[in-house]
């Protein structure tokens, strides 16, 4: 019974005593962190949660967790954590720190780690946004886009090419890697971009081959003149021309893939061709692009293209006046005079600049082929000309001195059965005009004319100059004339 008793006083005093021990050294650690608990180097042992807070906030001020890393297996992309919105949570991460060994509390766990050290992972924040803005930022250089299935030529042989899917950065589904992967394990060394496959629109151009083989074996013959030189080009546009026109794209009614004719490439055909004119010479482009076209889409064929030619500048010599300067370029005063508003026409001056307009104001319609007239003013005669046969030899009366008919390469711009020269008083039979003078009076070709009284002018003149520009005709020779003259004739007045 006494030893029983002593037994039980000596197990109240180790009760006792290993309480004691236990108020005595884990009682301080009841509420802070544990010895040698360390974040990034600092030591936080002893600490309580929010003074390691503060601590971490002061130590850790200016943290710098590196270079966020960016990887679509190939390449690499890196930008600034702090740029993306990394923060450190000195509160959770406080938090964390203190947690450390509460899973077994006592004083052995206390014991153990008073001989090691134990490194927490700092609990990270991540700024949604700002990260979002570094995503939206790189997806337009790694986006790789599809490429629609193709048809082109090998040879002489059309060649299918499938289509190849692309590649689109899914930036909430990489950012939401990012997000979870800090919060949870911290800064990583490099994140993998997560991409959607973007399908091409076309996958497969076998629906429009048939259609695609059918215009690629039409033909544009295509020609030009250039009456200044009596020049004549052509070319026919084959198979490897008309290739490079040809798309095949998504029909708008979502039907299938279908060809289409793409103008800016016809356009650019057209740039090389005029290039081949030679310096000073090319084409309307806008204007031969619609001509070819419309041939391309009825099938195929011929068709004749407008040759047009540059403005030109004129540094005046001794002796010039603008009649002179206009005879050297067959381009009428008037006109010279318009283009130079800052020049007085009736006082040149040597070295001065003159703008010529381009030949095209004098022939701004594609030449009729086969047809021209070509009228001398040192003969007094009109002489008509169809596929380099004479149809007529005629004689006619040109402007007098004072007013006189300019030479040069023209062409018929308008017809009209009688017109009036209100500037004189006369109605023109027939007019035929030619070139416009300046302003809005035109010279032309026309049949005796009569005053407003009646009176005709200019009868058995004919053969001499009498004129106020225009070229005179007989009546009945001049109805034949209007009659076989369409608007572009070629006029040449010598």
């Amino acid at each position: 019974m006494v030893l029983l008793l002593a037994l039980g006083a000596i197990g109240l005093f180790v009760a006792w005593a290993v309480n004691e021990v236990n108020e005595v050294v884990l009682g301080p650690y009841e509420t802070r962190i544990y010895p040698n608990v360390t974040v990034l180097g600092v030591d936080l042992g002893g600490l309580t949660p929010d003074e390691a807070a503060e601590c971490l906030t002061e130590a850790l001020d200016d943290y710098d967790a590196g270079l966020l890393a960016l990887s679509d297996g190939e390449h690499t992309w890196t930008v600034l954590w702090a740029e993306a919105g990394l923060c450190l949570d000195v509160d959770a991460t406080a938090q964390a720190a203190f947690a450390v060994g509460r899973a077994d509390y006592g004083l052995k766990t206390l014991l153990s780690m008073l001989g090691e050290r134990h490194e927490v992972v700092p609990v990270f924040t991540v700024d949604a946004g700002a990260v979002r803005g570094v995503l939206e930022e790189l997806a337009t250089e790694v986006y790789v886009p599809p490429v629609d299935a193709t048809l082109h030529l090998e040879g002489d042989q059309l060649v299918a090419v499938p289509g190849r899917p692309g590649r689109a950065l899914d930036i909430d589904a990489t950012l939401d890697k990012i997000v979870t992967t800090v919060v949870h394990l911290g800064p990583d060394n490099r994140f993998a971009l997560t991409f959607q496959i973007v399908p091409p629109h076309i996958a497969d151009t076998k629906p429009a081959q048939a259609q695609f083989e059918e215009m690629l074996d039409r033909q544009v013959r295509i020609s030009t003149y250039d009456v200044l030189t009596d020049e004549t080009f052509a070319w026919t546009l084959g198979r490897e021309a008309v290739v490079t026109w040809l798309r095949v794209e998504q029909a708008q009614d979502d039907s299938g893939p279908t060809t289409r004719v793409a103008e800016e490439a016809v356009q650019a055909t057209l740039a090389g061709l005029a290039a081949e004119l030679g310096e000073g010479r090319g084409f309307q482009l806008d204007e031969a692009t619609e001509r070819v076209l419309k041939v391309f889409e009825a099938g195929g064929g011929a068709v004749e293209l407008h040759l047009t030619h540059s403005p030109r500048t004129y540094i005046t010599q001794p002796g010039d006046t603008l009649t002179t300067v206009a005879a050297q370029f067959g381009m009428p005063p008037g006109l010279i005079a318009e283009a130079n508003p800052d020049i007085d026409p009736n006082r040149l001056h040597v070295g001065q600049g003159l703008a010529i307009p381009a030949e095209d104001v004098l022939r701004p319609y594609v030449s009729i082929p086969g047809k021209r007239i070509v009228i001398s003013t040192a003969e007094q005669r009109m002489r008509v000309y169809e596929n380099d046969e004479l149809l007529h030899d005629w004689l006619v009366s040109t402007g007098l001195t004072s007013s006189p008919t300019y030479t040069g390469h023209f062409q018929v711009l308008s017809k009209q059965e009688n017109a009036y020269a209100s500037q004189w008083d006369l109605w023109m039979p027939h007019f035929i005009a030619v070139y416009r003078a300046g302003g809005d009076t035109y010279n032309g070709i026309h049949g005796l004319p009569t005053l407003s009284s009646g009176r005709r002018l200019w009868e058995g003149a004919l053969g001499s100059p009498a004129s106020y520009g225009c070229i005179i005709l007989g009546l009945q020779e001049a109805e034949i004339l209007y009659d076989w003259a369409e608007i572009g004739v070629s006029v040449i007045i010598e």
